[in-house]
């Protein structure tokens, strides 16, 4: 089967992108949506609205969430925010970003192709996770998909790259752009393809592995939707994606905060923690940051360490990982921690957000801070080949796709709510 296929995407009109595209929807607090929701009406985060956007009240009204959401939507298509494309097109989506860490002048530069892929199982070995997901957060995503019939945040795919492909893709760039914008300090640029273009990219694609980056949940929320429609080769049997390649990806890691329930004094964590490996003091944060796999930064009492963690508790590719390695051998034999993505004694802090930000939310919380190496492209993708998970919060992609570029509207594929199974029927 085709891995990628063209369909009629609607693009946010360059003068529409400020007032409309936000960024991910968890890239901001229940606050943060709130607030940007509150000052602009035509914002994509009214389209995206979740239970924790609403008041307490009205918290377990699904149904008037959703037909919300579905309200949002509809006035985006009735301003005419968007250009629609009538025949089937493929996007090529580049996002850019400066990288002040490695310099004034340095910048990310990503190039993804933008289409749909088939829906797919677990056990589908054509698209690999890396991630587990939560049942609960899964079917409300997919609710959301058959109630408002539109998707705008892509599953994000990686795939082993090529020159030849990468030379096609360049050359197509070449074009004169459908869409330009800056915002929240990523540059977009959007090319839509199509016709024999369109062909020649599916078939450099061919039948290659894709991984997942970003949106396990919503490639799962799509399987679920799958199951409840009467016609599961329709549109629902294909998902939004764009497709990077692996040599374009940055990956930056999650860092760990931990709040110590035996309420340890520094010096006696110190010497817990040396029974571990080997702890260094440093200087400041920069020198703290761990510069090579196996040795992570650490923040304990107002001062900075280097912590060197032992070797890997196994031999498969999750087991090599620093984040397990960190918790097989501190988070859960020193720190009771068995479950990181549950129990309330670890948060976690994207490095975007900088380590001044995880300095402080420990300052705060009297907490011990765990600074990580990045998890590699080539590591994901051997737990993935192995069908092993890692940890939560092992990776973080940068940039992400922005919300509202981008509508697939699947009644323009022959969607209606009507081809919905009944309430508990999965077709199966």
């Amino acid at each position: 089967m085709t891995l990628l296929r063209p369909f009629p995407g609607l693009v946010i009109r360059p003068e529409w992108a400020d007032r409309v595209t936000t960024g991910p929807y968890d890239a901001y607090s229940s606050a943060q949506r709130a607030a940007l929701a509150a000052v602009n009406q035509f914002s994509f985060l009214h389209v995206t609205r979740s239970q924790e956007d609403v008041a307490p009240e009205r918290r377990y009204d699904i149904e008037g969430l959703l037909n919300g959401c579905s309200a949002a939507m509809q006035q985006l298509y009735d301003v005419d925010a968007y250009v629609t494309h009538d025949e089937p097109a493929l996007f090529l989506y580049r996002l850019e970003m400066s990288r002040p860490d490695e310099g004034p002048e340095a910048s990310h530069v990503q190039t993804g192709i933008m289409g749909l892929v088939p829906v797919t199982e677990e056990s589908d070995r054509r698209i690999l996770r890396h991630e587990a997901v939560r049942p609960g957060r899964t079917d409300l995503l997919a609710m959301h998909l058959t109630t408002v019939g539109a998707s705008s945040s892509p599953v994000s795919l990686t795939f082993r790259g090529s020159g030849e492909l990468a030379a096609e893709i360049e050359q197509l760039c070449s074009a004169a752009p459908e869409l330009e914008s800056d915002d929240d300090g990523i540059r977009q640029t959007v090319w839509s393809i199509t016709g024999s273009d369109a062909d020649n990219l599916i078939d450099l694609i061919g039948d290659r592995t894709l991984y997942v980056t970003d949106g396990h949940h919503r490639l799962a929320a799509a399987a679920t939707a799958r199951s409840r429609s009467a016609d599961p080769d329709g549109p629902l049997g294909w998902t939004q994606a764009v497709l990077f390649p692996d040599f374009e990806m940055l990956v930056l890691p999650f860092h760990r905060i931990v709040v110590d329930q035996s309420d340890r004094t520094t010096s006696e964590l110190l010497e817990t923690l040396s029974t571990v490996g080997s702890v260094e003091s440093r200087a400041d944060a920069d020198s703290a940051r761990p510069s090579v796999p196996g040795v992570i930064g650490l923040y304990l009492g107002g001062s900075w360490y280097s912590l060197t963690l032992p070797e890997a508790s196994g031999r498969r590719p999750v087991d090599l990982l620093d984040v397990s390695r960190l918790q097989d051998s501190v988070l859960t034999p020193l720190f009771g921690i068995a479950d990181v993505a549950s129990d309330p004694s670890i948060t976690y802090v994207p490095d975007p957000l900088g380590l001044d930000a995880l300095v402080e939310r420990c300052d705060d919380r009297r907490g011990i801070g765990f600074v990580m190496y990045p998890t590699s492209v080539d590591e994901l993708m051997a737990v993935a080949d192995a069908d092993e998970r890692m940890p939560p919060k092992s990776s973080y992609f940068e940039p992400k796709p922005r919300s509202g570029v981008f509508v697939r509207r699947l009644s323009r594929e022959g969607y209606s709510r009507s081809d919905l199974l009944p309430d508990g029927d999965t077709g199966r």
